[in-house]
């Protein structure tokens, strides 16, 4: 019994033993693990904190710049549009006032060509009536056999040319 208490005397002095050698090797591994380990975890989870933090700031930056982009490209079609639309009322007015100035000149050119073909009818008239004036006055010389006077001569070429136009 004696061994068997000496041996629950040893194990109780190893229990011991171990317990306090556990306890001081709790407090060294508290004192110089467990704190730099916390603080790292610590550290760790304020890094993670920060990084979705900063995820979410950048997602609604890139949400707001991709509005902006997409508004712009709204602006930049609209304004298309409207050059487009101002380029073609610019073509339109171009084209028309250069078909009125055309019909404008072709006019002016139509009623210069009338006074010209006028003109050069009132010329062959008189050039014509000259001559029937002088053709007439030579037959009436060698049928009367007598010169005319300038006014009788002009009374004849009437008379003659009114006679044509009838």
């Amino acid at each position: 019994m004696q061994l068997m208490f000496a041996a629950l005397k040893l194990e109780l002095g190893d229990t011991l033993y171990y317990l306090l050698i556990f306890a001081l090797l709790l407090i060294l591994v508290k004192h110089f693990a467990w704190g730099p380990v916390t603080e790292m975890m610590e550290k760790r989870r304020q890094k993670v904190i920060n990084d979705l933090e900063q995820a979410e700031s950048d997602r609604k930056k890139a949400e707001l710049l991709a509005n902006q982009r997409q508004a712009a490209l709204k602006d930049s079609k609209q304004e298309a549009t409207q050059i487009l639309s101002t380029a073609k009322s610019n073509a339109e007015k171009t084209k028309n006032e250069i078909v009125s100035q055309a019909d404008s000149e072709a006019a002016a050119i139509r009623k210069q060509a009338s006074k010209d073909a006028a003109q050069a009818k009132a010329d062959a008239l008189n050039e014509a009536r000259d001559q029937v004036a002088d053709i007439s006055v030579a037959i009436a010389e060698k049928v009367i056999s007598k010169n005319l006077t300038a006014a009788d001569q002009k009374d004849l070429v009437d008379s003659f040319i009114k006679g044509l136009n009838d």
